[in-house]
């Protein structure tokens, strides 16, 4: 009866160690939706934009488009094998100054020096200036 008691006990113990590893293994699965950075953070890029620029609907519908856009060539850029690191990161300098050029033609003035302004932060915050 001692042993079996004690086997228990061991057990019981096992159970309570290995409880949060087995826990861990059957963590529920996270969906994706469109703020999701496994589907690009353009979603949430731009319902910043929107929110920090002040856009109307007309500038999200057309704004909208030109990010997915990006978001493609970027994407295909990524996968071209044909190109070395400098010649993608030029390509990669090129997509981005296009688009932020188109979505600079849609915005107000007002609206583009607080763009350009966000633009600069970003970039310093990239660099760890910020």
């Amino acid at each position: 009866m001692k042993m079996l008691k004690a086997l228990l006990s061991v057990l019981a113990l096992v159970a309570i160690a290995l409880a949060p590893a087995l826990r861990a293994q059957v963590a529920p699965v996270t969906p994706v939706t469109d703020a999701s950075p496994h589907n690009g953070h353009h979603g949430e890029h731009l319902k910043k934009l929107a929110e920090k620029l002040g856009l109307t609907e007309a500038q999200i519908a057309q704004i909208k488009p030109i990010l997915q856009d990006e978001k493609q060539s970027v994407k295909a850029l990524k996968a071209d094998t044909t190109m070395d690191k400098k010649a993608k990161r030029g390509k990669l300098r090129e997509i981005r100054r296009s688009h932020m050029e188109q979505i600079l033609a849609i915005l107000t003035p007002e609206q583009q020096v607080k763009f350009k302004e966000m633009m600069h932060e970003h970039r310093m915050h990239r660099r760890g200036a910020v």
